[in-house]
C-alpha cells in the first residue's frame, strides 16, 4: 500500500526556505503534496518567490503574516494536510528517499506515528570542547550510541487518528522567534501513545541535521538548556524533567569534562524551571 504524504515545513527563516523546498520537493512521490508555513513576516520578494514555487500543484505556501510560533504553525499544518497522513521535517533537516519511503511503509502498515533517527552535521565546523554527545539533544540531534526517540525534526503522523483522540501541539511551547521553548513534539507524541497509539522508531533510518556555527557557541547552548528547564514546568515534568537532563548530559562521558560539563548544563536547566516556578508563582507572563 503506498501512503500519500503531506510534507509539512514549519519555518521562520525565510533565508533557509528556498533550498529546504528544493530539498523537499525532490521526495515527493505522485501523490505527496508539500505543505511550507512561513511563521515571520516576510519580505516582498520573498513571498513571490515562494508563490512562485507554489505554482507547482504539489507545493502550497502559506504566510502567517508574523511570527505566532511553531505550535501554531504545526496545528495549521495539521488542519491544512491535503492527505492523512503528514510528515513534519524542519527547515534544515536533510533526509533521505530511502528514509521517506521507510516512513511512508511503516504507516501504511498501521503505525500512528513514526519518527527517525537525526544525526547532527556540523558542516565541517570543529567540535567545541564544551559540547558532548550528552548535550546533543540542545542540537536536536540524537546521541550517535543510545537509542533514537521520536523528535520534530523529522517525525510523521496519522494527522486522522490525532484528531480522533482530540490531540495537538500545545501553544504553550514550541518555539516563537527567539524564544527556545521546546517539547510540543515529544508532549504530543507522549499523549498519543498514552491514547493507545501505535508508534515506532526508525532507529537505522537517518536524517542529518544541519547545524549552523552559532548553535555550536556556548551561549546558544546554555539558552537552550535553560528553555528546556522552562518548558519542563510548562508542560509539568519538573522533577522528572530536571532527572532526565542530568541523565542525558551525563551521557556524554565519565572523564573530568564531561562531568563537568554536565553539571553546567544540568544547572542552567534548573534555572530555567526555577524561574519559570516564580513566573507562574506570581502571575507573571509564561
Amino acid at each position: 500500500m503506498t501512503v500519500p504524504l503531506t510534507v509539512a515545513m514549519c519555518s521562520n527563516r525565510p533565508a533557509l526556505l528556498h533550498a529546504a523546498i528544493d530539498r523537499l520537493r525532490a521526495l515527493l512521490g505522485p501523490e505527496d503534496h508539500l505543505l511550507v508555513i512561513v511563521d515571520t513576516a516576510v519580505r516582498a520578494d520573498t513571498t513571490r518567490r515562494l508563490v512562485q514555487a507554489a505554482t507547482d500543484q504539489q507545493i502550497t505556501a502559506l504566510f502567517n503574516g508574523r511570527t505566532i510560533g511553531l505550535s501554531y504553525s504545526r496545528n495549521l499544518a495539521l488542519k491544512e494536510a491535503a492527505t492523512q497522513h503528514i510528515l513534519f521535517v524542519d527547515d534544515d533537516i536533510v533526509p533521505t528517499l530511502a528514509t521517506v519511503d521507510r516512513i511512508r511503509a511503516a504507516l501504511g502498515n498501521g503505525v500512528h506515528v513514526a519518527g527517525t533517527r537525526i544525526t547532527a552535521d556540523f558542516q565541517g565546523h570543529p567540535t567545541p570542547w564544551y559540547l558532548t554527545d550528552g548535550q546533543l539533544h540542545y542540537l536536536g540531534s540524537h546521541h550517535p550510541g543510545l537509542p533514537a526517540s521520536i523528535w520534530g525534526g523529522c517525525f510523521a503522523l496519522d494527522r486522522d487518528h490525532a484528531r480522533l483522540l482530540s490531540v495537538g501541539f500545545n501553544e504553550r511551547l514550541g518555539r516563537i522567534g527567539a524564544c527556545l521553548s521546546s517539547a510540543e513534539d515529544t508532549t504530543l507524541v507522549r499523549q498519543l501513545l498514552g491514547l493507545g497509539a501505535s508508534g515506532t522508531v526508525l532507529d537505522d533510518a537517518e536524517v542529518r541535521h544541519l547545524i549552523p556555527v552559532t548553535r555550536l557557541r556556548l551561549g546558544y547552548l546554555l539558552r537552550r538548556a535553560y528553555w528546556q528547564g522552562r518548558s519542563e514546568v510548562r508542560r509539568n515534568t519538573t522533577r522528572r524533567g530536571l532527572r532526565k537532563e542530568w541523565s542525558r548530559n551525563r551521557s556524554g562521558g565519565s572523564g573530568p569534562r564531561a562531568t563537568a560539563l554536565a553539571l553546567l548544563y544540568t544547572a542552567a536547566v534548573l534555572v530555567g524551571e526555577t524561574g519559570q516556578l516564580l513566573r507562574q508563582a506570581t502571575g507573571s507572563p509564561a
